[in-house]
């Protein structure tokens, strides 16, 4: 770095910070529902902003810091940012997904990495200069390269955690939805795809510094400071756009209970679509439709998957596809058009109605209505 205090690279890495001050600040003061999200959300950000202020410090000579606070206060911060950050998001992850995230004490053994990396740089008593150097072969320059490249591992296997927690809410999200939240999934995905690479590019900086060192090193470290600002104004966004429109699922899946579904059962779920017509309302889930027709979420999941032999997702919208059949073959019905069907049928999505009718009757809206038309008897 130069004889300034902070360069260019460095005004980044501050204005992420106070982002990160913000929207901590912003979530925290937030009213509503989904509190344990965002309180996750908050201790994640403050995490982050712990490790760039370390970050800024450390790499930066000339931040006036006492020498005794840079050389031993520093590494501690660096091992609880860079230990805690992984576990902390995908808890995140998993609490905008799921309605009750089930905090026991055993999910402390995700802390065990963070404390055992506070605790051996205390007894070995290793120093900023250490992480920073980490040369000469010797066994504490050895821990401190081990320290980087661990701390940065562990980060990249919780974000790819993350990842798979939200392929299997998409999975479970058919049981219980007759839209899936895409957008709002798709997003959440990109952010943890994106903080996979970040955290892995991490590896990159240090496996340079090591083995090229120089110019080099310095550009792609320099970098990791305007993928950090980017990926801040995503977290960003997610929060304050898409969080509260998850729908949360049921944190544990409950194992289905083999006993057979009453006929009763049955058709106070077969009311629900031909008389309640339930299956018109575009975002109707598994909750909202036991509440209509007055039985427990368990026993319906149950009855659909197991004597029907479907998902909610595929029973609601097979219905849908029956009353757009129905609204294409009525000829009091030719003045609507395909997006006025697929809208009276419940769907509010063009290609998820193609995909379903196409899927289902083997053609496309428009042709089974002109073979409709055509098979009609004439009018008199």
């Amino acid at each position: 770095m130069d004889a300034r205090i902070f360069n260019v690279h460095d005004i980044f890495l501050i204005i992420t910070i106070f982002e990160a001050i913000l929207i901590a600040s912003y979530r925290y003061a937030q009213p509503g529902t989904g509190k344990r999200a965002s309180y996750l959300l908050v201790a994640f950000l403050i995490v982050v902003m712990l490790d760039m202020i370390t970050n800024l410090i450390m790499w930066n000579p000339y931040f006036p810091m006492p020498t005794l606070v840079r050389e031993h206060f520093l590494p501690l911060t660096f091992c609880l940012s860079h230990f805690v950050r992984g576990p902390l998001f995908y808890f995140y992850v998993r609490s905008l997904l799921y309605s009750s995230v089930p905090l026991r004490p055993i999910h402390l053994l995700h802390a065990v990495p963070a404390v055992m990396a506070v605790v051996v740089v205390i007894a070995t008593g290793l120093v900023s200069s250490d992480l920073q150097q980490r040369l000469g072969g010797s066994s504490i320059s050895t821990l401190a390269s081990f320290l980087w490249y661990s701390s940065s591992m562990i980060s990249v296997i919780y974000a790819m955690w993350s990842i798979s927690t939200l392929y299997f809410y998409m999975h479970r999200a058919k049981q219980h939805m007759s839209q899936l939240p895409g957008s709002e999934i798709t997003w959440m995905a990109v952010l943890s795809v994106c903080f996979l690479i970040s955290w892995a590019w991490s590896i990159v900086v240090v496996v340079s510094a090591d083995l090229v060192g120089g110019v080099f090193a310095d550009t792609v470290g320099t970098s990791h400071n305007f993928i950090r600002f980017l990926l801040m104004n995503g977290l960003i966004f997610i929060s304050l756009i898409y969080t509260g429109r998850f729908i949360r699922l049921q944190s544990e899946a409950h194992p289905e209970e083999e006993d057979a579904v009453s006929d009763e059962v049955l058709q106070v779920i077969e009311q629900g679509i031909q008389t309640q017509r339930l299956h018109l309302q575009p975002s109707i889930n598994i909750d909202q439709f036991s509440e209509k027709i007055g039985l427990p979420v368990r026993t319906v999941s149950h009855a659909i998957n197991r004597h029907l032999g479907t998902r909610f997702f595929e029973f609601i919208n097979q219905h849908r596809i029956e009353e757009a059949k129905r609204l294409l073959s009525d000829p009091k019905a030719n003045d609507m058009t395909i997006l006025d069907v697929l809208l009276a049928s419940g769907f509010n999505n063009k290609s998820s109605f193609h995909r379903f009718f196409n899927r289902l009757v083997g053609t496309s809206p428009s042709d089974f209505r002109r073979r409709a038309q055509r098979a009609a008897p004439p009018a008199k």
